[in-house]
């Protein structure tokens, strides 16, 4: 039996579905579920609010596919503008928009959430094996030499003369040509993302996926048989068009952590930790100024890191410290990170051959929350805590001398005013960055929390296995459960949790 991607902003909607399994997203987690589940034999169906972009429909152009891969444009922010939360919105999810950075949940985090939290089945002897499927769907590797472009050598070459501890890091990719643009798809499918693994197989084994396609409201959710309302939209998914109504003896919410939790909240399902308990991990640009030229657009973005300040098993917090990553992105979305317009704005972009960007990640305790009103408008609320603050404080440090001694001219930090800095001892002014609201273009790509994993619903919104507490197999299996920060990049810890939560789920039906 083979399955089918529909697109209902083109084909004639059905009047009913009936299935046993729907799975409402299609990123790492909705994928991984929808693939071990069609393949064990299961009827599934998957939901996909975005469209899917294939081939040369990926244009590498700034404007159409911030359009088309991601969640309100591209714009969506914090409830004062503070963070940009960037959430994917194509059949495949945050893996088609993503730099392809591989990172496991490190097993200091894994044992601080089986000591911690309860989840023992997240201890390190018992992940192990899932994590490894997961490096597998992603034919991980390390990136070779030969791809770690200029920016992120200078980033190399500045850290080692400090003595600081760094890595080339891990990626999934096979086939890449170096164009550059993954933050807007890779249009030549370089990626080994859930869309050209994990999908392709549920298809293979007969899942049915539905595209434009919004959940809106789950209904009966502590009944045998659930009602999935949804919403057909238009081509270029800007308006609802006709409704669908699905209804399934299993769903399965894989969305990302705002998006599950809103929809748990806007068909009023769930304890009151639904929504709460929300990390971010906001990350901060800066950038270094070269002389001559680097060209970070040219090759693999994103391919090496400064570990030396990160750590994986803090006791109270798990993943804690810092990481610099070096990082490109499109003229469109470096543009609007820099705090300038007009002609200064212009005159900066004139250097953009010259700038060798990093991202400053500093894993972050829950400290927001998703809230949705009465009309459906969703709000995401977030507090950055002091704690985060200071180690920013010190990444901007540590990071501007970095390139200062990897021969930059100045390096800039791009918050309002702009704080520049052309030697070793202006970079102590960084300690006194303030981060005040909406004065740093802070970014958020790893969304994690809003529905807990817990033993007791006094602890959590779902428990061991997922479940949704208060429902009737209704279960999270994306980075909603996380207790706390999993990793520097999320791919990966969401595959892995899908395919244990999924196993669980397979010895049950």
């Amino acid at each position: 039996m083979s399955g089918a991607i529909l697109d209902l902003s083109k084909e004639t909607i059905p009047d009913g579905v009936s299935t046993e399994v729907c799975v409402i997203g299609s990123g790492s987690g909705g994928a991984t579920a929808a693939r071990l589940l069609a393949e064990a034999g299961h009827e599934v169906v998957v939901l996909e609010e975005g469209r899917d972009l294939t081939g040369p429909e990926r244009t590498q152009r700034d404007g159409p596919m911030y359009d088309q891969l991601y969640m309100d444009r591209g714009g969506r922010a914090t409830h004062d503008l503070s963070v940009s939360v960037l959430q994917g919105r194509v059949l495949g999810g945050g893996g088609v928009i993503n730099t392809c950075d591989v990172v496991p949940i490190p097993d200091g985090v894994l044992q601080h959430w089986a000591v911690n939290y309860g989840l023992e089945d997240y201890a390190p002897s018992r992940f192990r094996g899932f994590t490894d499927d997961a490096l597998s769907d992603l034919s991980a590797s390390r990136i070779p030499e030969t791809l770690v472009n200029p920016a992120n050598a200078k980033l190399r070459q500045g850290a080692e003369a400090l003595g600081l501890r760094g890595e080339v890091m891990m990626h999934n990719r096979v086939g890449c040509r170096g164009l550059g643009t993954c933050l807007i798809g890779c249009p030549v499918h370089a990626k080994r993302n859930p869309r050209m693994v994990a999908l392709p197989k549920a298809i293979e084994a007969g899942a049915r996926i539905f595209t434009r396609a919004r959940a809106v409201k789950i209904q009966k959710a502590s009944q045998e048989l659930k009602q999935i309302d949804v919403r057909a939209l238009d081509r270029g998914g800007y308006h609802e068009k006709e409704e669908l109504i699905i209804r399934a003896k299993i769903v399965i919410i894989a969305a990302n952590a705002v998006s599950s939790a809103q929809l748990l909240l806007r068909s009023g399902i769930g304890n009151a930790h639904v929504g709460k308990n929300l990390m971010l991990q906001p990350q901060l640009p800066i950038i270094g100024v070269f002389d001559e030229r680097i060209a970070a657009f040219d090759g693999i973005p994103q391919s090496y890191a400064v570990t030396e300040f990160e750590q994986e098993d803090n006791g109270e917090f798990g993943l804690w410290g810092f990481r610099i990553e070096g990082i490109m992105g499109t003229p469109g979305i470096v543009s609007s990170l820099l705090p300038f317009s007009g002609a200064p704005g212009m005159e900066r972009m004139a250097q953009y051959d010259r700038m060798a960007p990093s991202l400053l990640l500093a894993p972050d305790a829950p400290s927001g929350e998703v809230e949705v009103a009465r009309n459906g408008r969703l709000t995401i609320r977030y507090q950055q805590r002091d704690n985060h603050r200071d180690r920013l404080r010190h990444a901007v440090e540590a990071a501007a001398k970095v390139y200062l001694e990897a021969g930059a001219r100045e390096v800039l930090v791009p918050t309002v005013p702009a704080l520049v800095i052309r030697s070793a001892r202006e970079a102590e002014q960084a300690r006194s960055l303030r981060f005040a609201p909406a004065t740093a273009p802070m970014i958020s790509a790893h969304q994690q929390g809003t529905v807990r994993f817990a033993a007791s619903e006094r602890d959590g919104g779902a428990d061991l296995n997922g479940r949704v507490y208060g429902t009737r197999d209704v279960y999270v299996f994306d980075s909603s459960g996380f207790p706390s920060s999993a990793s520097s990049h999320t791919m990966t810890p969401i595959i892995a949790s899908s395919r244990m939560l999924t196993s669980k789920l397979l010895t049950r039906i």
